[in-house]
């Protein structure tokens, strides 16, 4: 759609700057302001959102202290920094190998609930065994991997009523 409109313009353009100049030139010069508003507001929309969104946050790690169900081995302490409130989050859960450079896990992690401004929350996840690099191993030590994550998608404003 925007393509069409930009042609049609251009024609527009095309056909004044021939017949028409004056008019040609205070089109173009409208069209240029107003371009150039709706990018400055683009950019800084766009600027604003990567903020919140970088503002958003999530540490990993396999602390049976704090996770004590072994089906749940990995603790996600995730922190809203952001001034608007969260109410879904996904995450990218990344485990190696120590002095390993090789990935052995990744998975998606979801967290749907609210996030209120400002707030920390620590939660359980338990481990896909699809999750592991070939060959997978027998059995699942949390411990023995250095885990990371990478905040993929954050959902802003309020959960919605259930």
């Amino acid at each position: 759609m925007a393509f069409i409109v930009t042609g049609a313009i251009a024609l527009l353009l095309i056909e004044l700057f021939l017949r028409r100049r004056p008019w040609a030139i205070a089109l173009t010069a409208f069209v240029a302001v107003v371009g150039t508003a709706v990018w400055l507001f683009s950019a800084d929309q766009s600027r604003q959102q990567q903020n919140a969104v970088s503002a958003v946050t999530v540490t990993v790690a396999a602390d049976p202290t704090v996770c004590v169900d072994p089906q749940l081995p990995i603790a996600a302490t995730i922190t809203n920094a952001s001034g608007q409130a969260v109410n879904r989050l996904s995450f990218d859960l990344i485990g190696r190998e120590p002095e390993e450079t090789r990935v052995a896990y990744r998975g998606t992690l979801r967290h749907n609930g609210p996030l209120a401004p400002d707030e920390a929350m620590t939660r359980c996840y338990a481990l896909l065994f699809h999750g592991f690099a070939h060959p997978r191993p027998q059995i699942v030590d949390a411990t023995k991997y250095e885990w990371t994550a990478h905040v993929s998608l954050v959902g802003f404003g309020e959960a919605p009523v259930e």
